[in-house]
C-alpha cells in the first residue's frame, strides 16, 4: 500500500493529498492514526464550524433536494446542530413561507434558487422573508449563467452568504471563488440518484475533487457534496480539507423528509428522486423532459433525522479522537492517509 503524504498548502490552508492523474474515491483511502490520543472521551472532540454567521455543532448540511429538505427537515437538522437548505422545487410563495417559518426558530437555515427562470423573483422574495444564506443550485456550477446569477445576487445584497456549485476541479473552483462565492459545493455525479455519470461520462470522485479544491482555495469554504453515504465518507472529506459535507440519501428515508411513508411487503420506504429526474422536471413545469439525468428510487425508512445526525457526529468524534484532535483544524493537521488501491 502506498502512503499518501500531505503536501504543504500556501496561506495556512489545510494539507491535501498530492496531485495525481489517477483519482481516488472513498473506498480507495483509509485514515491512519499516528498521534497518541490525549482525549479522555470522544465527546471532547468539537467539530464545530462557522458558516454564514451560523455556528454549526455538526459540519453537516442537508441537500436542497425535493425529497430531502423541506421545512420539517430544516427544523430537525437545526435542532441537531446541523443545517438544512430549503429546496427550490416548489412555488415561490411556499418556499418563502417555509423560510420565514424556519427563521422564527433558528438562523441555521438556507434556501436554494436556480440560475434560470424565476430565480430573481425567488431570491427577492426569500430576501424579504429573512434569507441570510442562499444556495445557487445547479448541476454544473462552472457555467456563465452561474457567474451571472452570482453577480446579480451580489448586486441585490452584499451581506447574504452565497453558496455556489457544483464543481469538480481546481480550475472550476478557482473560477467560482473569483466570482465571489462564499462557499462552493464540490462533487459531481457521485449521488445515489444522479445519472450524470452514465448519461454524459462526466464524473470525478468527490474525495479527489475536494483535494483539488483544497490545493487552490484562498478563502472560500469547501462543501464536500456527492456520495456521502456513511460517517466514514464524511470523515474522509473533512480530513482532506472540506469545511462541511452535504448529504442527501442519508436523510431521504427519515420521518422529516418530504413525502409519505410507503409500505412494501411489510417494509417501510420513502421515495427519493434526483433533481433532474423525470417526475421532478414535470413538477417544475416541464411536461415532456428532453433529457433525464436523475433516477427515482425508494429508500428504507430510518426514523428521525436526529438519529442520522447523531450517528454521523459520533463517527466523526470517534475518528477525531483517534487523531488526538479536539477541533477540525487539529484533525486535518494530525491525520495521515493510506492508499488502499
Amino acid at each position: 500500500m502506498d502512503i499518501v503524504r500531505p503536501l504543504p498548502i500556501p496561506d495556512g490552508q489545510p494539507d491535501a493529498l498530492p496531485a495525481s492523474t489517477i483519482s481516488f474515491d472513498y473506498d480507495d483511502l483509509s485514515l491512519v492514526p499516528r498521534e497518541v490520543s490525549t482525549l479522555a472521551h470522544r465527546s471532547d472532540a468539537k467539530p464545530a464550524v462557522e458558516l454564514g454567521g451560523v455556528n454549526l455543532d455538526v459540519p453537516l448540511i442537508g441537500s436542497p433536494m425535493p425529497d430531502v429538505c423541506g421545512l420539517e427537515m430544516c427544523d430537525a437538522l437545526a435542532q441537531s446542530g446541523a443545517m438544512g437548505i430549503l429546496h427550490r422545487f416548489q412555488s415561490i410563495d411556499e418556499q418563502a413561507d417555509d423560510l420565514r417559518s424556519a427563521r422564527e426558530r433558528t438562523p441555521a437555515v438556507g434556501a436554494a434558487i436556480g440560475i434560470t427562470g424565476d430565480y430573481r423573483d425567488r431570491f427577492l422574495r426569500l430576501l424579504d422573508a429573512g434569507c441570510e444564506i442562499v444556495c445557487i443550485d445547479t448541476a454544473n456550477g462552472a457555467h456563465v449563467q452561474m457567474a451571472e446569477a452570482v453577480s446579480w445576487v451580489r448586486a441585490q445584497s452584499s451581506s447574504v452568504f452565497l453558496i455556489a456549485g457544483n464543481v469538480a476541479s481546481a480550475e472550476a473552483f478557482s473560477w467560482l471563488e473569483d466570482h465571489g462565492a462564499d462557499a462552493i459545493r464540490v462533487g459531481i455525479a457521485g449521488g445515489s440518484v444522479c445519472e450524470t455519470r452514465t448519461e454524459t461520462g462526466v464524473f470525478v470522485p468527490t474525495p479527489y475533487a475536494v483535494a483539488e479544491a483544497v490545493r487552490v482555495r484562498r478563502r472560500t469554504l469547501i462543501i464536500g457534496d456527492s456520495g456521502v453515504r456513511t460517517p466514514s465518507d464524511m470523515c474522509k472529506l473533512l480530513a482532506i480539507g472540506a469545511d462541511c459535507v452535504m448529504v442527501g440519501s442519508a436523510l431521504a428515508g427519515t420521518r422529516e423528509a418530504p413525502g409519505r411513508v410507503i409500505v412494501v411487503d411489510g417494509k417501510k420506504f420513502k421515495i427519493m428522486r434526483g433533481a433532474a429526474s423525470f417526475s421532478v422536471q414535470q413538477q417544475v413545469g416541464i411536461d415532456d423532459p428532453e433529457h433525464v439525468e436523475g433516477s427515482e428510487t425508494m429508500v428504507p425508512y430510518k426514523g428521525r433525522a436526529a438519529g442520522v445526525v447523531e450517528r454521523y457526529l459520533a463517527g466523526l468524534r470517534s475518528s477525531m479522537s483517534y487523531m488526538d484532535a479536539r477541533t477540525l483544524d487539529e484533525y486535518r493537521r494530525n491525520v495521515s492517509f493510506v492508499r488502499l488501491r
